[in-house]
């Protein structure tokens, strides 16, 4: 099992480190998440929450959603999401369903283990471009762990924290959870840093870096839409939303824990938990597969150009954007800077959304006139911010400490194959 030779973080040194965001309700507590969605819905027996004032002690035999409605819990396991509480990899309680993403957000080269829990009786409605639609009760889990080497994902692995989205009555609300011992995870609302902790191999590469849990409030600056151009009297507020479980990242094959692989998009819908995904299922949009094994000089220039543009989308664009999709007059916070890089956005219509020929405006630095200069990298600030870790330059601004090697060499590659435009260099 991939996880047998995990290690939680609080203060354990490990062998390769030097030390290293109720009540009732509860369903049955019995782990399925690996079961045929064929017959029954995935999230049958899984419980709901029943309005009542939650309670951090009670003992559920399923999910404690009240719980999870009302309160904020001390410990991770007061919200019973885990059949073990000291593993948060693997084993959700009943109704808790895994999922990957076929592009995801680096965060300092660890690993991550995503689970959805979808109260029973309520389902995700399909969105064709943004986040899917999850119902309110709806908890997305997604913990943390740094391999000891990059290229063995089945190794050995620091397991540093857990992120909570739930999605409560007036809107989601982001937990971070702190692995402090082996056993237990305890909430983290100031976040914690890991100073000259967390070491690695990469590629034959030791890295050394801090390791930075989010504060609670630093969620909102990357999940939060606002109002676009709003002046001081401005009433409206930010918009919460998912950024990762849009359905062009979950289009892709999973390998569930009993050995069953499956798109999970249909997955998901004939488990009964998805519903509004085109019969036409050709129509839904596919985001490539990135990640740390991809053979970048190998890619054709249209694979290139697809893969460059689905880890602007994942790892910038829940801040550079605005319109297309989005609610009307709303904006991600760098939305008005003028660089917008969602996947969605068709670059011939407008490359300078995409940075082309355009002067920074987030601060810029001596060297790199342009955010993209198609042909030249090397003087490209959007490539810069990539790839340095000062924090007045680097992008994204939070969650990550290190600088993401295969995403940098991506990007270079993308923006020295661009079409030649009025700021390329001479021929």
């Amino acid at each position: 099992m991939k996880h047998s030779n995990k290690t939680i973080a609080a203060g354990v040194v490990t062998s390769f480190l030097l030390a290293a965001c109720g009540g009732g309700g509860g369903g049955d507590s019995s782990d399925d998440s690996g079961s045929n969605p064929t017959g029954s819905a995935l999230n049958a027996g899984a419980g709901a929450p029943t309005g009542a004032e939650g309670n951090c002690s009670a003992t559920t035999n399923g999910v404690n959603w009240d719980a999870l409605m009302t309160e904020v819990c001390p410990k991770l396991s007061d919200y019973n999401l885990f059949t073990d509480a000291s593993d948060p990899t693997a084993g959700p309680t009943r109704g808790g369903v895994p999922y990957d993403l076929s592009t995801a957000l680096f965060s300092d080269y660890t690993s991550k283990y995503r689970f959805v829990f979808v109260p029973e009786g309520k389902t995700v409605g399909y969105n064709p471009s943004e986040a899917l639609d999850f119902p309110v009760g709806t908890v997305i889990t997604k913990t943390f762990a740094l391999p000891e080497n990059t290229a063995m994902p089945d190794g050995a692995e620091l397991v540093i924290e857990t992120r909570l989205l739930i999605h409560r009555v007036d809107g989601w609300m982001a937990l971070p959870y702190y692995w402090s011992s082996e056993s237990e995870a305890t909430l983290a609302i100031a976040g914690k840093r890991l100073t000259d902790l967390t070491t690695i191999n990469n590629q034959g590469q030791t890295l050394t870096f801090d390791y930075a849990v989010p504060k609670a409030a630093d969620c909102n600056s990357c999940h939060s839409i606002v109002p676009d151009l709003a002046g001081p009297d401005d009433q409206r507020e930010q918009i919460f939303l998912p950024i990762g479980p849009k359905a062009r990242y979950l289009n892709k094959d999973f390998s569930y824990p009993d050995g069953t692989v499956y798109n999970q998009l249909q997955y998901w819908s004939e488990g009964e938990l998805l519903t509004g995904l085109p019969a036409d299922f050709n129509s839904v949009e596919q985001a490539p597969v990135f990640n740390d094994e991809t053979h970048i000089p190998s890619l054709s220039d249209a694979e290139l150009n697809d893969k460059a543009r689905a880890y602007l989308d994942i790892n910038c664009a829940h801040c550079h954007r605005a319109d297309l999709t989005l609610p009307a007059d709303y904006a991600g916070p760098a939305g008005s800077s003028g660089v917008q890089l969602e996947y969605n956005r068709v670059y011939a219509d407008s490359p300078g959304k995409f940075g082309v020929c355009k002067d920074p405006v987030a601060g810029g630095k001596e060297g790199y006139p342009y955010d993209v200069i198609p042909g030249n990298a090397d003087e490209s600030y959007l490539l810069f911010r990539i790839e340095t870790t000062d924090s007045r330059h680097k992008m994204p601004e939070l969650g990550r400490s290190t600088t993401h090697q295969e995403g940098a060499q991506l990007i270079r590659s993308w923006i020295d194959q661009l079409p030649s435009a009025s700021c390329s260099p001479m021929p």
